[in-house]
C-alpha cells in the first residue's frame, strides 16, 4: 500500500512536470516567434531631401508615422586648442595650429563654404578659426524604433600646402561627401588627394572612397524621431519632450503633419589611421608636419541643423515572417528541452 501511495504521488509529479513543461515550451515558442519577429521588421531606411520614409510605431499599435528631411545643414569647427582673441598667437593649436606650421589653406567645394578667422600681431596673420559648412541631403532611420541612424552631407573641402622644407613637400587633400555614423560614432567620407612631385619624384595620386576618417567622442541633441509622439494627447508637447524645437503644427490636403527641428553637436572627432597616413601622404608631409598633425588630438565638432516634417500615416504594419531556418533551429533547441524535461520527470 504504501508503496502504491508513493507510485501515485511520483505518476502525479511527473503529469504536473509535463504540463507544466507544455505550457513553458508554447510561451517560449510564442516569445521567440515574437523576438524574431521583431528583429526581422527592424531595418536601416534612407531617404533623400525631401524623401520622406515611414517609421512603425515600436508599441505595436501597427501605427506608422512618416519622416521627411526638409533641410539641414552641418558647420564643422575645426579645432584651434580653445585659442581666444587676446591670446598668444603661438598657443593656436588644435587643428588650425597644425594647418599653421604647413600654411595650409582650405577651400569648399560642391556647395560648401569655409569661413575663416584670422588675427594680426603687427607682424603677421594667424589663422584662429576655420568653419566649413556643408548642406545635409540624406538621413538614415531605424524604421521602428525612430532612431536616426546616420546623415549624409554633400561637398566637402580641399587642403592645399606648398612645398616648405622639412614641413611638407606639397600637395592637395579632399575630403568630400562626408557620412555621419551616429550609431556606430564613426565619420565616413571620400577621400582624394595628389601629393605634388618633387625634383625627378613624381607625384602620386589618392583615391580612397568611403573610408572611416574620424571617429565621434560624443553627440548631444534629439536623435530618435517616436512615432509614439504622433500618438499622444499633445504631439508638440511630446516632440519637445524629445529634443525638438520650433515644433509646428500644419494642414495640408493630406492631413495634420508637424515641422520639427533638431539642433546636435558632434564632438570629439579623433583621426583613425587610415585618415593620418591619407593627409600625411597627399600633403607630403615631413618630420615637422607630421609632429604637428600628431599633437593634434581633437580634430573639431560639427553642429548641424535639421528640419523635419513629421506625420501620422494610415494602414497598418504586417509582421515579417522569420525564415524557415530560424523555426528550424527554435524547433530543435525546443527538442533538446523537452528531452531534458522527459528526464527530469523520470
Amino acid at each position: 500500500m504504501p508503496t502504491h501511495i508513493g507510485r501515485n504521488n511520483v505518476q502525479k509529479g511527473r503529469l504536473k512536470v509535463e504540463i507544466d513543461m507544455k505550457f513553458a515550451m508554447k510561451s517560449l515558442v510564442v516569445a521567440s516567434i515574437l523576438a524574431a519577429t521583431g528583429a526581422a521588421n527592424a531595418a536601416a531606411v534612407t531617404g533623400n531631401l525631401g524623401q520622406a520614409i515611414t517609421v512603425a510605431d515600436p508599441a505595436g499599435s501597427g501605427r506608422k508615422a512618416e519622416l521627411t528631411l526638409l533641410s539641414g545643414s552641418g558647420a564643422l569647427s575645426f579645432s584651434n586648442g580653445g585659442w581666444k582673441v587676446g591670446d598668444d598667437v603661438g598657443n593656436i593649436g588644435g587643428l588650425i595650429g597644425a594647418l599653421n606650421v604647413g600654411k595650409v589653406s582650405i577651400s569648399g567645394v560642391g556647395g560648401v563654404t569655409v569661413a575663416e578667422k584670422s588675427f594680426n600681431d603687427g607682424l603677421d596673420d594667424y589663422r584662429y578659426e576655420s568653419i566649413a559648412t556643408a548642406p545635409v541631403i540624406s538621413v538614415t532611420a531605424d524604421n521602428v524604433t525612430g532612431q536616426v541612424l546616420a546623415v549624409g552631407s554633400q561637398g566637402g573641402a580641399v587642403q592645399t600646402g606648398t612645398r616648405i622644407p622639412g614641413t611638407l613637400t606639397g600637395g592637395t587633400a579632399s575630403v568630400t561627401n562626408l557620412r555621419f555614423d551616429l550609431a556606430g560614432k564613426t565619420v565616413i567620407a571620400d577621400l582624394v588627394g595628389t601629393k605634388a612631385a618633387v625634383g625627378t619624384t613624381a607625384a602620386v595620386n589618392f583615391n580612397l572612397p568611403s573610408t572611416t576618417l574620424w571617429t565621434i567622442g560624443t553627440i548631444s541633441g534629439p536623435t530618435v524621431i517616436p512615432p509614439s509622439a504622433l500618438l499622444a494627447a499633445n504631439p508638440v508637447t511630446a516632440m519637445a519632450a524629445a529634443g525638438f524645437s520650433n515644433i509646428v503644427k500644419k494642414t495640408d490636403a493630406r492631413g495634420v503633419y508637424y515641422e520639427a527641428e533638431a539642433a546636435n553637436v558632434i564632438s570629439g572627432l579623433t583621426i583613425t589611421t587610415a585618415g593620418f597616413n591619407f593627409f600625411s601622404g597627399a600633403l607630403g608631409l615631413g618630420s615637422v608636419g607630421i609632429g604637428a598633425l600628431k599633437n593634434v588630438t581633437d580634430y573639431g565638432t560639427v553642429n548641424s541643423a535639421l528640419k523635419f516634417s513629421v506625420r501620422e500615416v494610415t494602414g497598418t504594419v504586417t509582421p515579417l515572417v522569420p525564415e524557415p531556418s530560424t523555426y528550424a533551429l527554435m524547433g530543435l533547441g525546443l527538442v533538446g528541452m523537452a528531452l531534458a524535461a522527459r528526464r527530469l520527470a523520470k
